[in-house]
């Protein structure tokens, strides 16, 4: 996080501790104010702005299709479940995802996980206006629970922190839900996806991820930052189901749009899922 970041955050703590009954206009003043002498930047073109992103950088950012797969996002007829879907379901129920992995975004995510912007996951969570998943049947909103994508041992070590737990912590303040980091673990190292193909990926994570407690009768949201293939969220997912979980849900930021079968033969050199 930029230093000019913090100070603004610092600012703005302070400013709501000093004062539990500030009038509007007063706090629309000081914003103002602070605008002025701390600029925020848009983290993509350093203009000026209010928000993490600026309009301008904000609209040329490729969203998801209106028409997409409530299971994977990716486009599909009259929003119903694709046909990939139905003949390979995913072990969660639902995901929300905002955008398509595609520039400028995936510097935007980069840059929160590698650079820290963090800024961007409280962006991100601000997008949604209202919890988007339903809530398990009996259950109630309140009784979901966030688990963040764990990270390797090596990888947390090295950058310091788990970028899908900042994000889920953005979501659990914004939506008034709560975070368990320690629900899911890690059991094994499976070294980086970034170089495996689809099949690769799936095989690379299988059993990889346990439950350290009984999630029975509760709705798990599984959240990270991008899905690629879905392998790790779907062992993610795997684990919360054989805990007892009522429903598992994923959150991510963005979704790869993945090759079409020909590509991934001229890639692979054979045809993978």
């Amino acid at each position: 996080m930029s230093i000019v970041g913090s100070l603004r955050e610092l600012i703005t703590a302070r400013r709501g501790e000093a004062s539990s009954q500030a009038v509007s206009t007063n706090e629309s003043v000081a914003r103002r104010t602070l605008n002025r002498l701390l600029p925020a930047r848009c983290v993509l073109c350093a203009d000026a702005c209010e928000r993490v992103v600026c309009s301008p950088c904000d609209s040329a950012l490729v969203r998801v299709p209106d028409e997409a797969c409530p299971r994977c996002k990716l486009p599909s007829s009259n929003s119903e479940v694709c046909g990939r879907c139905l003949r390979f379901p995913p072990k969660w129920e639902t995901l929300a995802a905002t955008f398509m992995y595609e520039f400028p975004l995936d510097r935007l995510v980069v840059g929160a996980k590698h650079a820290r912007h963090w800024g961007v996951f409280d962006w991100a969570a601000s997008l949604h206006d209202a919890w988007p998943f339903a809530p398990s049947s009996g259950s109630e909103r309140a009784e979901s629970v966030l688990i963040p994508v764990p990270i390797a041992a090596n990888r947390l070590e090295a950058r310091g922190y788990n970028q899908a737990l900042l994000l889920a912590r953005s979501l659990a303040k914004r939506f008034q839900l709560r975070v368990d980091d320690e629900a899911i673990i890690r059991i094994r190292d499976t070294g980086s996806q970034a170089y495996r193909n689809w099949v690769e990926r799936r095989s690379n994570v299988k059993h990889a991820f346990a439950a350290t407690r009984s999630l029975k009768g509760e709705s798990v949201v599984l959240v990270d930052d991008v899905l690629t293939t879905g392998a790790t969220l779907n062992e993610c997912a795997r684990a919360a189901i054989d805990a007892g979980a009522a429903r598992v849900d994923a959150f991510v930021i963005a979704r790869v749009n993945p090759p079409r079968a020909r590509s991934r033969i001229q890639k692979f050199n054979r045809a993978v899922a």
